[in-house]
């Protein structure tokens, strides 16, 4: 073999070595706009495109998130000392209002609402809900509503923590799709068997605990 061929042939191995080569290395760019869709780019943040994707999309949930908390944790009626309020627009048998300052809160008797051990809103209870919805239309247009959810504490405890969860976004649900108030403005929380409005050792007290309530932060 001459001279001539042993160069060539050296030169295209020392070619194929250094494309070879070339092909493992990842293309570091200065900015993700780099990159194309053939190219795996690193910025020099050490992020690759996926990355700032997937960071960008964990930014969305949390803020989601906070917005929800937002709401949440504005209503705090554990403490709350609310007083009977007459209101002339509210008049149908099976509603009730309590208010103070802080919160007025539309109560709705189980009876008006559902069938017994039931989460499905009432055809019948349209009306009731139709004339909760317009007194807060007209009284607090714009404020935060939450849905509480209770039961009396026959059987299973989390049972009843889970249909009272299930009539709250029940009636949830009614007061957005039908009556048309903003999905934004309201929430809902499920006590099941805690906080009684009276003992649960009577028919008429357990009655009266199977309840829905509507609050509104007036401040």
């Amino acid at each position: 073999m001459n001279k001539l061929t042993l160069t060539l042939l050296a030169a295209a191995s020392l070619s194929l070595a250094t494309s070879c080569n070339d092909l493992k290395k990842t293309d570091d760019k200065s900015t993700l706009s780099d990159a194309t869709q053939d190219t795996a780019v690193v910025a020099r943040t050490g992020q690759t495109a996926a990355d700032v994707a997937t960071n960008a999309a964990d930014a969305v949930d949390s803020a989601a998130s906070k917005a929800g908390s937002a709401i949440g944790n504005a209503f705090d009626l554990t403490k709350a000392k609310l007083a009977d309020v007459k209101f002339p627009e509210v008049n149908l048998t099976g509603i009730t209002v309590r208010g103070n300052d802080d919160y007025q809160v539309y109560g709705v008797d189980e009876k008006v609402l559902f069938d017994t051990d039931k989460a499905t809103v009432k055809p019948t209870a349209a009306e009731a809900l139709k004339q909760i919805t317009a007194s807060i239309n007209q009284r607090y247009a714009g404020k935060d509503v939450r849905v509480l959810g209770f039961a009396d504490s026959r059987g299973d405890k989390s049972y009843n923590r889970d249909l009272s969860k299930q009539r709250a976004e029940a009636v949830k649900n009614f007061l957005v799709t039908t009556d048309k108030m903003p999905a934004d403005r309201v929430s809902t929380e499920a006590f099941g068997e805690e906080q009684p409005a009276a003992s649960n050792a009577t028919a008429a007290g357990r009655k009266e605990n199977r309840r829905v309530e509507i609050a509104v932060k007036v401040k």
